[in-house]
């Protein structure tokens, strides 16, 4: 039950996040900054749209966290990706090529290599003492790393840097939401899980939106499906207490999946598809003012 309903969390992330690029990407650059663009994107239907699918994504992630473990559910959500170039042939009109296609799987077989030789055990729920505001800290320090190295890059770098950093706050949340599944409904409220959910959620949700517009879709969400998981594996373990397999032959295979998965992402992010992509970062809608009068 976990992997089906991670499954189904990644299936309406990819289907949200396709749906949302094209509008994101079309908003003018002088309502690009900040909350402007989200202001900007709620009075497009498809956005709109999008963002019903994208609900469904944590709901189903609540759902799976409440049978199973961090280190079960995020990994399988790289299936994402998968997904996501079965979309991009719909919704963009682009043809992934053999050279994102072995990107894709690389990623998520890597992945699933590592789940399946790490054979991911324990049922924690609450963080072990003493643990909570050291991970909020770290969460914060890695989210601006990544955020404020995507503001030097350009292009599709500018897009995964973008992408990791949302990863990074969808990890925080993540843990949140396992606190929280295992919480009665009446501690819900007054539990400061919930509060770190909410935040790091909506930052993570901001920071998602500049990604798409950043650059093309796959290598923002090619960088979220894999931070998101090694994050959330790490605070698992750490946090949780959560256990992996630490026989030598299942270290090896670990490491191996682990390897499989970086050379997965390098292949895709680097692909001319995205690579190439004519957003390039700039983002300039059809109506922006400021772009018609460069023409």
């Amino acid at each position: 039950m976990p992997y089906f309903l991670s499954l189904c969390a990644a299936l309406c992330a990819a289907t949200g996040a396709a749906l949302q690029h094209r509008e994101v990407a079309e908003v003018p650059e002088h309502q690009a900054g900040g909350v402007r663009l989200l202001l900007a994107s709620l009075r497009r239907p498809w956005w709109l749209l999008g963002m019903g699918v994208l609900v469904l994504a944590p709901i189903f992630q609540f759902l799976a966290l409440k049978v199973g473990t961090l280190t079960q559910v995020q990994p399988v959500l790289t299936t994402e990706l998968l997904f996501l170039l079965a979309i991009i042939v719909v919704t963009h009109h682009q043809r992934p090529g053999p050279r994102e296609w072995a990107g894709a799987v690389a990623i998520v077989v890597g992945l699933l290599v590592f789940l399946l030789a790490a054979q991911p055990g324990g049922a924690h729920s609450e963080l072990k003492p003493g643990y909570g505001l050291p991970l909020a800290i770290a969460s914060v320090v890695i989210v601006v790393a990544f955020w404020g190295l995507g503001t030097i890059w350009p292009g599709w770098i500018r897009a995964a840097l973008f992408g990791a950093a949302a990863a990074s706050a969808f990890a925080f949340q993540a843990s949140m939401s396992k606190i929280l599944a295992g919480l009665h409904v009446g501690q819900v409220l007054s539990s400061p899980a919930l509060y770190g959910f909410a935040i790091m959620g909506g930052l993570g949700f901001i920071f998602f939106q500049h990604a798409l517009r950043a650059g093309h879709v796959a290598a923002s969400r090619a960088a979220m499906v894999i931070v998101n998981p090694m994050l959330s594996v790490a605070i698992g373990v750490i946090g949780f207490g959560e256990t992996l397999a630490t026989t030598p032959v299942a270290i090896t295979f670990e490491i191996v999946g682990v390897a499989i998965l970086l050379i997965g992402a390098r292949q895709l992010a680097t692909s001319p598809l995205i690579a190439g992509d004519t957003l390039g970062g700039a983002g300039e809608g059809p109506n922006d003012p400021v772009a018609s009068e460069r023409q």
